[in-house]
């Protein structure tokens, strides 16, 4: 079993809703981001790290916006990310548009918003955030 079949059944066995498809990593990546993934993943902390370790041994995460163990990394505008382990980021945001940054299994991230830019942040125990807010921009927890 590679370790897409492996983690799909890892994610049913630990109580995903109906709505879980499984599939291709892409499309695991893509159930990832929905509602109802980051609810499951902060509920359940499953994917496990290592599990994201492994997975990241065999392809790059970041062309999901997966960050796996990335060390220090600056992002401008990235849209939806997920900061993941040894993953501490400097974010910042200014354009007019919904960004999405969650945090899992001990990232940290510094976010600065300015201008008209509207940031959902959700982050699990381990996980730490840092924000500051200018202008008309908004950061929602």
């Amino acid at each position: 079993m590679d370790i897409v079949e492996a983690m799909t059944e890892g994610i049913k066995a630990n109580g995903a809703c109906k709505a879980f498809k499984g599939g291709t990593l892409e499309q695991l990546a893509e159930q990832l981001f929905t509602p109802q993934g980051v609810e499951f993943v902060m509920k359940t902390g499953y994917p496990r790290l290592y599990e994201f370790r492994e997975i990241q041994k065999q392809t790059d995460l970041k062309k999901y916006g997966i960050y796996v163990d990335a060390g220090e990394i600056s992002l401008t505008e990235k849209r939806k990310v997920f900061l993941i382990g040894n993953t501490v980021a400097k974010i910042t945001y200014r354009e007019l548009a919904k960004n999405n940054v969650y945090l899992l299994h001990g990232a940290k991230a510094d976010i600065k918003a300015s201008g008209y830019a509207v940031i959902k942040v959700e982050q699990d125990s381990s996980s730490s955030v840092e924000s500051e807010a200018t202008e008309k921009a908004v950061i929602l927890w």
